[in-house]
């Protein structure tokens, strides 16, 4: 079977490298980004990368094991042969701070140069700094497990979190995101005589029902439109977080949410100054892939709030990363034709209406007149 594994990193494979007085500085700028760091506290972890490269590739297993937190996970769960498995592709979970990402390089070199494809991920604002960041992060993490995982898992692809390193606040969030995403969890204890252990997804039920009956409010809530907690009918309050005055889904709020929005939308949502011509209405309905139709729908909710910030003028959606302009010497209905594009560069057509958009197909450049 193929195997996607999913590896959270550390920073003790560098900081290990430390004296005492260096190491006391490192932990000083432990949460910050590349950006925030200083320039000599920058050349000191660079000048530990080729020691922890050179380290492991003359070290035997069980030396690399004991390097290696992340290693000795992958290790265990291979039975130590790390040959034949250039089918398997594993990914590196590094916060968002210098050592972190540093870390991670070290631990994907080493994997690519036994010929395992390897890439790191890095989740925006991930670190332990503050509360807020570290919410953002696991959103950000949600949000590429949501687009990554789905495509993996329809393709024959095993999931697997490996959570032997990396940060315990970490570990914590993971261990409850991999009931929803991961095949099974695996876990080697700090101890010499510590071995592999494998937990399977526990066949949880999320009741879905609340979410189902809120699913237009909650998809124009992610596209980042300005909502109260009296705009969810039933919803519990864990899945809500308020910053700033600001609503937004919670960690665990976005989790189901993500898990569920795929089964939500056979039909187009009614949303704010959009409005589906019958051609457009045909096509929705004669899609299949599920990942395909909510990428659709979330654009055109993102649309919709636009246009609702400015009572239905489009002068908003320049600004929205869509990418909204006229098409050159194309009409639909005698009307000028526009378009926009989802973030898979499919382009929605659309005219303009004095109460917002009217949608008239989508497709690829080449599908569409």
């Amino acid at each position: 079977m193929k195997n996607l594994i999913v590896s959270t990193v550390g920073t003790s494979f560098i900081t290990n490298q430390a004296s005492k007085e260096e190491r006391a500085l490192l932990n000083q700028y432990s949460n910050c980004s590349a950006y925030d760091y200083p320039e000599n506290v920058k050349e000191l972890i660079d000048s530990f990368v080729p020691k922890c490269l050179e380290n492991l590739g003359s070290s035997d297993n069980k030396s690399i094991r004991r390097l290696s937190a992340e290693l000795n996970g992958i290790y265990g769960f291979y039975n130590e042969n790390l040959s034949n498995r250039k089918n398997d592709i594993h990914f590196l979970i590094s916060t968002d701070t210098y050592q972190g990402i540093k870390s991670a390089e070290v631990v994907r070199d080493f994997i690519e140069n036994k010929e395992i494809p390897c890439g790191i991920f890095i989740p925006q604002k991930l670190s332990t700094k503050n509360k807020y960041d570290f919410s953002e992060g696991i959103k950000d993490l949600l949000k590429w497990f949501d687009e990554t995982i789905y495509g993996y898992k329809n393709n024959g692809y095993q999931i697997i979190f490996n959570l032997t390193g990396g940060f315990k606040s970490l570990q914590g969030y993971l261990n409850t995101i991999a009931m929803f995403y991961a095949d099974k969890i695996i876990y080697i204890f700090e101890s010499n005589q510590a071995e592999l252990i494998e937990i399977p997804r526990l066949p949880i039920k999320v009741d879905t029902e609340p979410f189902e009956k809120n699913k237009v409010n909650l998809l124009l809530l992610n596209a980042d439109r300005v909502s109260n907690p009296n705009d969810f009918n039933c919803l519990p309050e864990a899945a809500f977080d308020l910053i700033d005055g600001d609503l937004i889904l919670s960690v665990w709020g976005e989790i189901i949410w993500n898990k569920i929005k795929y089964d939500l939308f056979t039909e187009l949502p009614g949303l704010p100054f959009i409005a589906y011509h019958s051609k457009f209405q045909k096509q929705f309905s004669g899609l299949v892939d599920k990942n395909f139709k909510i990428k659709l729908v979330e654009t055109v909710a993102k649309v919709s709030v636009l246009l609702e910030r400015s009572d239905g003028s489009t002068t908003e959606l320049s600004k929205g990363g869509i990418r909204f302009s006229p098409l050159e010497s194309q009409s639909f209905e005698g009307k000028i034709l526009y378009h926009f594009r989802t973030d898979r560069g499919i382009r929605i057509n659309c005219i303009k209406k004095e109460s917002g958009l009217l949608l008239t197909e989508f497709g690829t450049h080449d599908q569409t007149q």
